[in-house]
């Protein structure tokens, strides 16, 4: 009998790692493992001594995104105190969808990480909240680099096109948004690609693993805010598509595509029959409705003006805007692209010049949607007229991001030092004018020296990346200057801050269960303490209307359904303020906010179920029975049971 000869044992060297792969998720483990984010729920609203914060919190909160720090993320971490993503809220059609959170069979598996934060009893919540939070820039960070290897060539490539977007004003001033959007939008274009590529060698059961990955990738993208989606989605998709079908065999290319797409129809049909409650009550509610729009002329700083927004982490005063609202992509890429363009490239992949020409034809329609006026044609043409030219303008940047660096592979080795000069002095003039108009018109602290600071670094910046488009340097430099823009726009929270680590948060947690189990309702008259509640898993009457009303809880706080026309609203607050007033008055103090006013016994009355009322000022009232108070935003709050 012979004897088996073991063969030399195989050595994993470290340059044989992927470590395009390796680093980011790598990265993504240890901020998880941290449960690091960059959250704002560390705002001075969300502590219950600002001055003595729990935690650890590096940078400064950010109250300007309330959709963040007042909605998503409460709303999330509710569903790791509770282990359950039911509304809690009595008078709202369930608020699962529009948070991407599951609601059944079929969005348990496509919204993965949503269904992992009902682990939240059993696994540390900070976790859970950060592996939700950076899963879309992780996306990003691993499809860029892919996609732009197959379109160019060149995978690095992609690392500076990610670069650029999430160190974009307008994704910092918009709480990662945007990183997130493109992050799903690009891996299902690269599941795609694989799909493409494995039908083309016969292996059709790897094609169909990929085209699934690529089909639930997809239906996630228009939750992350459709008007953005409608804009950013289809670009990306089409110049995949156009590569992918400039070469043969085209017939199994197109099996693919049009498998996927069915399949994406059929997600997106199991998802609505999921969630056609909620769907409807938000498409029936009076704002935003069945709101129609049209292209309109945006301001030139709002378009080209991203360079020179460094000043808004310092706090300063935006004139007739905010900074969310002011902030905008690298939209003066677009210019350096056509620049590009129009002196000459050399097509390096195949597919590429077709890739180039989708993602040029879709942008520049969007441009002339965001700086010329459509009138009434644009409102009746569907899904467009869902898109604010002012929405497409906060991300045409990201546009010409994707544009520019399919072609920057595509430029010569070598320009004439003419040439580059032409170029940098071309769009260092374009971002200088947007500048100025920002001094003039919205950031009146913004200096003349820092118009022309800036124009001259994007100046530089461009010479080089233009003089030597194969060299490292240009690349570092952009991202390095992108990145000084927005490095303080948002914290590092390392924890969840006094959502869990103050004393009253810990104390509604464990309040939260015996009030679900009984059917028991709260409410407040703060915004900042209803986050508290829906982080904490109460139930509560205040807090966020996202889909739509419950028309029929509705209609007991407000019998007869005569304000139907305040209430029935969709992305919008539910205030309440308390006075002695028997009867009920609602209002809208602005377009995205219920308010409800009177007394809590009124309220009471009406809504059986509620037994517990907190109120930022001491209440007399003979329903109200005194149960304690605590700190919350640096004001005390009192609690009041409600006596039968």
């Amino acid at each position: 009998m012979g004897h088996i000869t073991a063969g030399p044992a195989r050595r994993i060297s470290l340059s044989s790692l992927p470590w395009h792969v390796v680093v980011p998720v790598l990265l993504y483990v240890v901020l998880c493992l941290a449960g690091a984010t960059q959250s704002s729920i560390g705002a001075a609203e969300l502590r219950a001594d600002p001055e003595h914060p729990s935690g650890v919190m590096l940078g400064e909160a950010r109250s300007t995104r309330s959709d963040e720090f007042l909605t998503a993320s409460p709303l999330a971490l509710g569903v790791t105190a509770t282990g359950q993503t039911e509304d809690l809220n009595p008078l709202t059609a369930s608020q699962a969808l529009l948070n991407v959170l599951p609601s059944g069979p079929v969005t348990s598996l496509l919204f993965l990480d949503g269904t992992a934060l009902r682990l939240g009893p059993w696994l540390p919540d900070g976790m859970l909240f950060a592996a939700k939070f950076w899963l879309g820039t992780l996306l990003l960070l691993l499809a860029a680099p892919a996609w732009f290897r197959t379109l160019t060539g060149s995978r690095w490539i992609g690392w500076f096109a990610a670069a650029l977007i999430l160190f974009s004003p307008a994704n910092a001033w918009w709480s990662n948004t945007h990183a997130n959007l493109l992050g799903f939008a690009l891996g299902a274009a690269v599941a795609l690609q694989r799909a493409c590529l494995d039908a083309r060698q016969g292996r059709w059961w790897r094609a169909g693993l990929w085209g699934a990955a690529s089909a639930a990738l997809l239906v996630r993208t228009p939750l992350l805010y459709p008007p953005w989606a409608l804009v950013v989605v289809p670009v990306i998709l089409l110049g995949t598509v156009a590569a992918l079908l400039s070469s043969p065999p085209r017939r199994r290319t197109l099996a693919v595509v049009g498998g996927v797409g069915l399949l994406t129809l059929v997600f997106l049909a199991a998802v609505y029959l999921e969630n056609s409650a909620a769907i409807q009550a938000s498409g029936s509610t009076v704002y935003p409705g069945t709101r129609v729009v049209s292209g309109s002329a945006n301001a030139v700083q709002a378009l080209f003006g991203a360079t020179n927004l460094g000043i808004l982490a310092d706090g300063v005063a935006v004139v007739g805007s905010n900074s969310s609202e002011i902030s905008s992509g690298f939209t003066v890429a677009l210019v350096l692209a056509l620049l590009l363009l129009s002196r000459g490239v050399t097509w390096r992949v195949p597919g590429q010049r077709w890739a180039v020409i989708a993602v040029l034809a879709l942008t520049g329609f969007w441009l002339l949607w965001s700086t010329v006026d459509f009138g009434v044609l644009g409102s009746k043409v569907p899904l467009l007229n869902q898109v604010p030219s002012g929405r497409s303008t906060q991300v045409l940047g990201h546009l010409g991001v994707v544009l520019l660096c399919l072609l920057l592979p595509a430029a010569r080795a070598r320009s004439a030092v003419s040439w580059s000069l032409l170029a940098a002095g071309t769009t260092a003039a374009v971002a200088a004018y947007a500048g100025s108009y920002l001094r003039l018109q919205n950031l009146p602290d913004l200096s003349v020296r820092g118009i022309w600071l800036a124009a001259l670094l994007l100046a530089v910046t461009v010479f080089v990346l233009t003089f030597r488009p194969r060299h490292l340097l240009g690349y570092a430099l952009g991202g390095l200057l992108a990145s000084s823009l927005v490095w303080q726009v948002n914290p590092l929270l390392l924890g969840l801050g006094d959502l869990r680590g103050s004393a009253i948060a810990q104390e509604l947690l464990e309040e939260s269960d015996p009030a679900r189990e009984a059917g028991d309702l709260w409410v407040a008259d703060s915004y900042s303490v209803d986050s508290l509640m829906m982080a904490t898993g109460v139930p509560a009457l205040s807090g966020r209307q996202m889909s739509g009303p419950e028309v029929a809880a509705w209609s007991r706080l407000d019998p007869g359904r005569t304000h139907e026309d305040v209430w029935n609203r969709g992305g919008s607050y539910i205030w309440f303020t308390w006075s002695k007033d028997k009867e009920l008055t609602f209002a809208n103090p602005g377009p995205d906010i219920v308010s409800v006013t009177g007394s809590p016994c009124t309220v009471a009355r009406r809504m059986v179920r509620l037994t517990t009322v907190v109120s930022s000022r001491e209440l007399d009232q003979d329903c109200l029975e005194p149960v304690r108070s605590f700190e919350w935003g640096g004001d005390t709050r009192w609690v009041y049971a409600v006596s039968s």
